[in-house]
């Protein structure tokens, strides 16, 4: 594919393809066409393996900047360790209105620092989400300890650019409070199950200021190959 093809365009993204990242410079993102009503301009690249397990780059702060990591979900590995005896359950939600509750309790709460960071797009976008748990095409797994929700994973299946199924992993949240090796066997029961649940080909979107989500990513086994850009206003 040409550098700057059009790799694909709806009402809410389009994709360049830019086939390094470091040919994505703040000029780039300036030149390219963007329209107005477009939420998301994005440029793809050939994925690489992260230095220290996020992405590092020299664009200034004019957007908000979300990387999409990705990779077949058959050379992925799960994170932590699970945990002989454990006390901790994974289940499917009971309904659509349990796993929305969870999602809502777990994403939904965020500082107004965090709210202001991730701007108009993400919360339309998080909007668009939540109606489409209501309408059970979101994938979950609920996490529970003694009756208490400890964690939460979740998956959508959507159709891979360029042919094929691909699952998009939308949401976890491990509660750290739990003792260390009960937290890892959490991370190890929600991984597992997104691995297991996922189509051939995963893939997870990661804010630039969420350093910690871009390592658990990496961890997994997957790589950047996507760079999302989406006006703070």
């Amino acid at each position: 594919m040409k550098f700057l093809e059009k790799v694909a365009e709806n009402k809410h993204i389009i994709i360049y393809n830019a086939g390094e990242l470091s040919n994505v410079t703040d000029e780039l993102v300036a030149a390219v066409k963007w329209p107005k009503e477009v939420e998301l301009l994005a440029f793809c690249f050939k994925p690489f393996p992260t230095k220290g397990g996020y992405v590092r780059h020299n664009l200034k702060s004019d957007y908000v900047i979300r990387h999409l990591y990705g990779g077949k979900t058959s050379s992925l590995k799960p994170l932590g360790k699970a945990m002989k005896n454990s006390p901790i359950i994974a289940r499917a939600p009971k309904n659509a209105a349990e796993a929305l509750k969870v999602t809502i309790d777990t994403l939904g709460r965020d500082t107004s620092s965090k709210y202001n960071k991730s701007g108009p797009a993400y919360h339309r976008e998080r909007k668009r989400y939540y109606d489409m748990i209501k309408k059970g095409e979101v994938k979950s797994v609920l996490i529970f300890k003694n009756e208490r929700n400890v964690g939460i994973a979740s998956l959508i299946d959507v159709p891979k650019i360029g042919g094929g199924k691909a699952s998009t992993f939308t949401w976890s949240w491990f509660d750290k409070r739990l003792p260390k090796s009960e937290y890892e066997d959490v991370r190890y029961k929600a991984t597992k199950w997104v691995l297991d649940n996922s189509q051939p080909f995963m893939a997870s979107v990661n804010f630039d200021y969420n350093k910690e989500s871009q390592k658990a990513d990496s961890c997994l086994g997957l790589k950047p190959y996507r760079i999302n850009f989406a006006r703070k206003k």
